[in-house]
């Protein structure tokens, strides 16, 4: 397989639409990505979660020593093979390893959606290896000249986007 072949999913979701992104000011600073913008671009590209895409085997345990909850489950996603411009699905999906951690609790306090954010933590970096939202994570969105291309780029793209009219 080609090199530029091996690069066709990640330079399809690399790029972040800044409007689904925010600043946070915790633990030094960093970019969030909105979890639902996420989901929505690995259904246009893999089709609907459970079907083209989705996890299995999602395991939770916690650690009550440290007051921490380690989630483990397997990433999974049937790959589209293009010929001549028009997708081929694979039958056999691919699937990898998908992991995340976080502090449940501590102070004798609870945090109640330890879950959903392990989880989607989780999932978000499963994505990542994928190459979905590169931009972000190679640091990209420090640089504002580059933000302000994609909110041009996206812009243009968003003004009448094809997810809302369907």
């Amino acid at each position: 397989m080609a090199k530029k072949d091996n690069m066709k999913l990640w330079e399809s979701v690399e790029k972040t639409d800044p409007s689904f992104t925010k600043k946070v000011n915790q633990r030094g600073g960093f970019t969030a990505i909105g979890a639902q913008y996420q989901l929505r671009t690995a259904t246009e590209t893999f089709g609907p979660f459970g079907t083209g895409w989705g996890v299995k085997d999602e395991k939770i345990e916690k650690w009550e020593d440290a007051g921490l909850a380690v989630y483990t489950g397997t990433l999974w996603y049937i790959p589209a093979e293009f010929k001549k411009g028009i997708p081929v699905i694979k039958e056999e999906p691919s699937e990898f390893p998908i992991h995340s951690s976080i502090k449940y609790h501590s102070n004798g306090r609870v945090d109640d959606d330890f879950m959903k954010k392990v989880a989607t933590d989780a999932l978000t970096k499963g994505l990542s290896k994928l190459g979905f939202n590169a931009d972000v994570f190679m640091g990209k969105f420090d640089d504002n000249k580059y933000v302000s291309t994609l909110k041009k780029e996206f812009s243009r793209s968003t003004v009448d986007p094809k997810w809302r009219d369907k």
